[in-house]
């Protein structure tokens, strides 16, 4: 039978730190201190930044990526000063990205609504777009399993290099587009879903269209309407207000500093790793301009690539010129709650390792940090795979290892293991007795000792034809079980990793229909901790 829920070990390659982190080890609260979502909200008070404006930019963004009304009743309900928001975020990748996107998305959609009953105030899920990234090649592609049962890539490769923001990069190269166009309706084709889907995707990523905001718009589309918020924080307005932190990351960054490196020590002595490895010179504020270079202080100046500047010129540059920076990897989360009165946020391993780095340094911001939920995770299982499963009774788990081990062992148990020496036994005492029975004929007329050789060598012959038919047989299975195991493992642990981290929902949306992401926002409950597996 098909295992329901899944505990993680250290064979789905998650580090200590995380397993930890999911069991709820005290060592933990060392980095991740608040006890509860309530703690978190004490802490918050009321939050400094204008709601006006905040929302009015919520609302302005999440008219551009085409949001349904649910999302307005929710930053409606932002602007009451006792409004809270749980944040998740990801990287705006092609057609919405793996499906952990859209489970992230189901999360603090669920966990808003739970947060809501129990502090008993406005909570608003918002999903934060990693807009100032510049990985372009992390979200240029989206996964789907081709006709092979293989892991496929869809892509859009642009000539040049594409140091700038991914807010800035938008499908403009004709014949790159053309061909993902024809790429997609190749691999999503062939259903009763497909042309619809294909439209669908094709209206979010219109040629010309941004890819951050073709992202928003296509996951708005295909979630139901149930009042998440999109933020990108490339954004004039928000840099603008940002200032203050901005130069507070400039004038306490030898505080931060300290802070880190003993952060990191106590990580390393409670055997955990650390996520981040920055240089004891980061300041921890990229500039962008034109390209992204991270600022460090060196020699007493901070050194934005060839460029040197003392620390009035640097705080003035800042002043002037707010929408050229944006915060590091770990000064991010402390960033969001600068701007956003976040009670919780969701995270996936490396999430919470950078969290735990990073925890005490809302101490020195004076912000409340957030309860920190393990992002809820699931596998998609299809009917013919679960049979699979449920035959070899084989695990999630099963699949994390050597698939030719797996094969191997499976298999080793599929020939009877007394079939190859009762036919051995059977040719054995058939020769004998049929040898009895020639004397017996010899001494009855030996002319009949010909014939009697003729008989025996066409029955040897066919028992041969058996034996050969039998192994043969036997080999066609093995290569036919071979093949569905490898189809079964790039199916659910796709590029040697978890199906969530790869596959993406549009592959499932042209075989089931739009109705699979009802489904699935149905299956998955945010409240047990486990991995779910969710059959179709």
């Amino acid at each position: 039978m098909l295992e329901k829920d899944v505990k993680f070990g250290a064979e789905f390659n998650h580090s200590a730190l995380y397993l930890d982190f999911i069991s709820g080890d005290d060592r933990i609260k060392k980095y991740l201190y608040r006890n509860s979502p309530a703690d978190a909200a004490d802490a918050i008070g009321e939050h400094k930044m204008n709601r006006d404006i905040l929302c009015d930019i919520l609302e302005n963004q999440n008219k551009d990526f085409n949001s349904k009304p649910g999302a307005f009743e929710s930053i409606k309900k932002l602007r009451r000063k006792d409004a809270l928001c749980i944040f998740t975020g990801q990287q705006a990748g092609l057609f919405g990205g793996p499906l952990l996107t859209l489970y992230k998305a189901i999360d603090i959609i669920k966990r808003a609504e739970i947060l809501e009953k129990e502090l008993k105030r406005p909570v608003v899920p918002i999903f934060w777009i990693a807009c100032d990234d510049h990985d372009f090649e992390e979200i240029n592609h989206a996964y789907y399993i081709n006709r092979d049962g293989e892991p496929a890539q869809l892509l859009y490769a642009p000539e040049g290099e594409h140091n700038v923001p991914v807010a800035d990069i938008c499908l403009s190269d004709n014949e790159k587009f053309d061909k993902l166009k024809a790429a997609t309706a190749k691999a999503f084709g062939g259903t009763d879903f497909s042309d619809e889907l294909v439209r669908r995707l094709f209206d979010a990523y219109a040629f010309d269209e941004c890819l951050v905001k073709a992202f928003a718009r296509n996951i708005a589309d295909t979630l139901p309407d149930l009042g998440m918020v999109f933020f990108c924080p490339h954004n004039t307005v928000v840099k603008t207000h940002s200032r203050t932190f901005f130069k507070q990351l400039v004038e306490r960054h030898f505080q931060l500093r300290d802070l880190l490196e003993k952060t990191n020590q106590q990580l390393l002595s409670d055997n955990y790793h650390i996520q981040a490895e920055k240089k004891k010179t980061a300041v921890h504020l990229f500039y962008h301009f034109p390209g992204r270079t991270p600022i460090h202080y060196l020699d007493e100046s901070f050194a934005l690539g060839d460029k040197r500047l003392g620390l009035p010129a640097i705080l003035d540059l800042i002043d002037r010129n707010p929408e050229r920076f944006s915060p590091d990897v770990l000064a991010r989360p402390v960033w969001q709650s600068f701007l956003f009165p976040v009670v919780a946020h969701t995270g996936g391993p490396a999430e919470i390792a950078y969290f735990c780095q990073t925890g005490k340094m809302f101490e020195l911001f004076n912000l409340a940090q957030p309860y920190y939920y393990p992002r809820v995770g699931a596998t998609i299982v299809e009917k013919r795979h679960e049979g699979f499963l449920d035959r070899y009774n084989i695990k999630l788990s099963d699949l994390t290892g050597d698939v030719e081990q797996l094969i191997n062992r499976l298999l080793a148990g599929s020939f009877p293991d007394n079939l190859e020496k009762d036919i051995e036994s059977f040719k054995t005492d058939l020769e004998n007795k049929y040898q009895n029975l020639m004397n017996t004929i010899i001494d009855f007329d030996r002319n009949l000792e010909p014939m009697g050789q003729q008989t025996w060598g066409k029955i040897d012959f066919a028992l041969k034809n058996l034996e050969k038919k039998v192994f043969s047989q036997y080999k066609k299975n093995m290569d036919k079980t071979r093949k569905q195991i490898y189809r079964l493992v790039n199916a659910l642990y796709p590029n040697r990793s978890l199906q969530e981290r790869s596959i993406n929902v549009n592959y499932y949306i042209s075989k089931y229909g739009f109705d699979v992401v009802n489904y699935i926002v149905d299956k998955l409950d945010v409240q047990t901790g486990d991995h779910h597996m969710i059959r179709l």
